[in-house]
């Protein structure tokens, strides 16, 4: 079945813009999305690495400030052309170049970053699935989620990230308390010298949402604050990594 996008506006830091969603087929632009675009540092003539671009609201917000390109890749076919699409309403195709496929694998050899974004996956398979009942689902079926539990496709990057970045570039990257956090972090500590937090929030859930991840969720793939009247949150945090550890 065709995609019917609609048009939505996004506000994020210093920048707002329109672009086409499918909010019951693709992932949507959340607001994890607009905490990153408060962090995350791009300085004049920056070459800029969006992973896991989605529909390209990083790609199109790193175009708009002071960087010089942005290589954005996405690996589900129906969100990179979504992407082409709002990346062309911007006119922004001269300074973005979009690639479908898996994290780091399209893009020439031989382009450094200065700066990588990889919002990606960060939620286990049982518990985005779970959380993707009602009118806007997390999850949508056909988008792929962190694995089974949350932390596969965040590792990935972990993994590759060192070999794309410039002398002093920094590769920005979140995690969830709906993932298994520990590995994420101990994996990071083992590929970088420095790494930092650079934000954290809680995302409340509702008492419905909050028991069906404890019945439900996988152990070690969730760590939440459940409350008295039943009410629970989990924390989501961004971080900064730089300095890769040489192997």
């Amino acid at each position: 079945m065709p995609l019917e996008p609609i048009e939505r506006k996004y506000d994020l830091v210093r920048h707002a813009f329109s672009m086409k969603v499918s909010p019951h087929e693709l992932f949507t632009p959340n607001m994890t999305t607009k905490l990153f675009t408060g962090v995350v540092q791009i300085n004049h003539g920056d070459t800029v690495f969006d992973i896991g671009s989605g529909l390209g609201p990083l790609a199109i917000w790193a175009a708009l400030e002071p960087s010089r390109h942005v290589y954005s890749v996405e690996i589900v076919k129906e969100q990179y052309e979504l992407a082409k699409q709002n990346v062309k309403d911007q006119s922004l195709e001269n300074k973005i170049t979009l690639y479908n496929g898996n994290l780091f694998e399209p893009i020439p050899e031989g382009i450094r970053a200065d700066v990588i974004i990889a919002d990606v996956s960060g939620i286990s398979e049982k518990i985005a699935r779970i959380m993707s009942s009602g009118e806007e689902p997390w999850y949508p079926c056909n988008i792929p989620t962190g694995g089974k539990d949350g932390a596969e496709v965040i590792c990935a990057v972990l993994e590759q990230a060192g070999n794309y970045l410039a002398p002093n570039g920094r590769l920005y990257y979140p995690v969830a308390g709906l993932s298994n956090h520990q590995r994420i972090e101990k994996l990071a500590a083992a590929k970088f010298h420095n790494i930092k937090e650079v934000e954290k929030k809680r995302f409340p859930l509702t008492a419905e949402q909050t028991e069906a991840v404890i019945c439900h969720g996988l152990p070690g793939t969730y760590e939440i604050e459940k409350r008295p009247n039943g009410k629970g949150a989990w924390i989501g945090w961004i971080y900064e990594a730089s300095n890769p550890q040489i192997s």
